[in-house]
């Protein structure tokens, strides 16, 4: 693993949230290298990530230079459950309010894209996005971030055209599928997203005949 092939290494000198997902797309690089199978359920995916093996490792997060930041899952909020708290331990003790963000994950497939309800591409914006902009998912430091987990073999490029408000913006080294949203949340703040939609595809655990 060489964690030191980041995009734009002296805009990462501030560890910012475009930084920690470079490194947890380095970690997806490493889950991919080291598993088998896994699973095709949300929750399950990432709490490979958030694991003893991976980002709850003080040695691996070493070698991944966030070391700082602890990474928590399903935490509790105001109005709802956040699925990763991204907490920067130094600026906590340092006596900054709430240096933290969040990080929304959500299953998607190779079935075309629409606004049915059942649909995961809108689940990803009804249960992902809009949480965000409702404030379900409170947002501290003006960004918080989304994984897409591909569970089926698609071209990602063009099923992510369903999603309007991303825009293509490559911040990770030899890695197109990252995109950039903005919104206005329901008191007028002014937020940014980003989001990464990484493929399980090759992985994914397939079911008993």
């Amino acid at each position: 693993m060489d964690s030191s092939k980041f995009l734009f290494i002296q805009e990462y000198q501030q560890r910012d949230l475009k930084y920690i997902l470079n490194s947890i797309y380095v970690c997806y690089q490493e889950i991919i290298s080291n598993i088998r199978t896994i699973s095709h359920l949300e929750n399950e995916i990432r709490d490979v990530f958030i694991s003893d093996e991976y980002l709850n490792n003080h040695t691996f997060k070493q070698k991944l230079k966030v070391s700082e930041f602890l990474f928590d899952k399903e935490i509790e909020t105001l109005k709802g459950r956040a699925d990763i708290r991204v907490l920067n331990m130094i600026e906590e003790m340092s006596g900054k309010h709430k240096p933290y963000y969040f990080i929304e994950c959500k299953v998607l497939d190779n079935t075309k894209p629409s606004n049915a309800k059942s649909n995961l591409y809108s689940k990803y914006i009804n249960n992902g996005i809009n949480r965000f902009i409702n404030e379900i998912y409170p947002t501290y430091n003006n960004e918080n971030g989304m994984i897409g987990f591909y569970i089926e073999p698609t071209d990602i490029k063009k099923q992510c055209e369903f999603f309007t408000d991303l825009t293509p913006y490559e911040f990770i080294d030899n890695f197109e599928f990252s995109y950039v949203s903005t919104h206005t949340t329901v008191s007028k703040k002014h937020i940014t997203l980003y989001h990464l939609m990484l493929d399980f595809s090759s992985k994914i655990k397939k079911p008993n005949p």
